[in-house]
């Protein structure tokens, strides 16, 4: 997978990370970095790989962790002769100051203009980008398009509907990863997608620098209206974080009754809607329905979604797919039918009037 971004060589234009963000990612991409050099040769990388990026909620710890250890072992070393712990009086200051200039005053989840993935510029972010696409095969995941000559011109715009949700849409990374299957089957496209994610997500230290690194920006509707008048395709899981809530394993529960804005917004900008199914995408992990009507409460009142799960081992490590040897993302015809799925799996056709391409 990793050896594929080599084959891409011309790459949309991107946004940057702020300093004060990149000083937040870099001890998670000397972490990775370090652990592809030593994972990859004992077979073990997408395993780690995924049990790490599995959690990424709880990400923020790293660079917690390494700036402590840092400012411990600068005081240890005798290079800092001062009596003020820099932990206190530098460190706190660094945090007060990411949460004013990044996550209140930074509006790059609202930049729709080169809203693409971000590109790794040096040794490091190289060598840590390998260990995340590495993954991506531990559920390799195929694309499987409505036709054996099914095309998608880079020229027109496209809303990709994808459903279900899941605990982490695993198929998104399809749309936002270079040298992916769906970069192989349809290229051109990988880096003109944006993904639409919800605020909160923004709102999250490591989170953010993570979802703007994918080229994701804020999924309302004003900024995915201004995304489609800039000329980008949108990606978005239409059942948001309402669907991911119904996670149930051995079946697919689609949230798309009240979910029509993005029917709106293509019928507004002429695009093409792309509806795409994520099979297996319910079976990565199990889910529990322990207080679930207090968790949904927060969920509608606190757009919160508040998913109970794990893994394997109860560990952030996904299950193999169970539907399928392989998760497949399956595409339908977009010129002239949404199909929606309804109760396990099926379909019915729902004409949306977008005439005929």
């Amino acid at each position: 997978m990793a050896d594929d971004i080599a084959t891409c060589n011309k790459f949309p234009p991107h946004r940057n990370l702020p300093f004060l963000s990149s000083m937040l990612v870099f001890p998670l991409n000397l972490l990775c970095a370090i652990l592809h050099v030593f994972a990859k040769p004992l077979g073990i990388e997408p395993v780690l790989s995924l049990l790490i990026t599995g959690g990424f909620f709880a990400l923020s710890i790293v660079p917690v962790a390494f700036y402590a250890l840092v400012f411990h072992a600068i005081e240890q070393s005798g290079i800092y002769q001062g009596e003020f712990h820099l932990v206190t009086y530098v460190g706190l200051p660094l945090v007060v100051l990411y949460i004013i200039q990044i996550l209140v005053l930074d509006n790059d989840h609202r930049c729709v203009e080169n809203a693409s993935p971000i590109l790794p510029n040096n040794f490091i972010e190289r060598t840590a980008d390998k260990f995340y696409l590495a993954g991506l095969d531990y559920n390799p995941i195929q694309c499987t398009p409505w036709s054996l000559d099914a095309k998608l011109s880079p020229s027109r715009q496209y809303i990709f509907a994808v459903h279900p949700h899941g605990i982490h849409c695993m198929p998104l990374s399809q749309f936002t990863s270079y040298g992916s299957d769906f970069d192989k089957k349809f290229p051109g496209l990988v880096g003109r997608i944006t993904g639409l994610a919800a605020t909160v997500m923004f709102k999250l230290p490591l989170v953010r620098e993570i979802f703007i690194k994918w080229g994701y920006i804020d999924a309302s509707r004003k900024y995915a209206n201004k995304a489609l008048l800039c000329g980008r395709s949108i990606l978005v899981c239409t059942g948001g974080e309402e669907e991911s809530m119904y996670t149930t394993g051995g079946r697919d529960i689609v949230v798309l009754e009240k979910r029509k804005g993005f029917i709106r917004l293509a019928l507004s900008h002429g695009a093409d809607i792309v509806p795409v199914f994520g099979v297996g995408n319910t079976d990565t992990y199990r889910t529990y329905d322990f207080m679930t009507k207090q968790r949904m409460w927060l969920q509608k009142n606190l757009s919160l979604a508040v998913p109970i799960f794990h893994g394997r081992l109860f560990t952030p490590l996904p299950y193999k797919a169970r539907a399928l040897k392989q998760s497949c993302l399956y595409f339908f015809s977009h010129a002239h039918a949404l199909k929606v799925p309804i109760h396990n799996s099926c379909f019915a056709p729902c004409s949306v009037g977008l005439g005929s391409h």
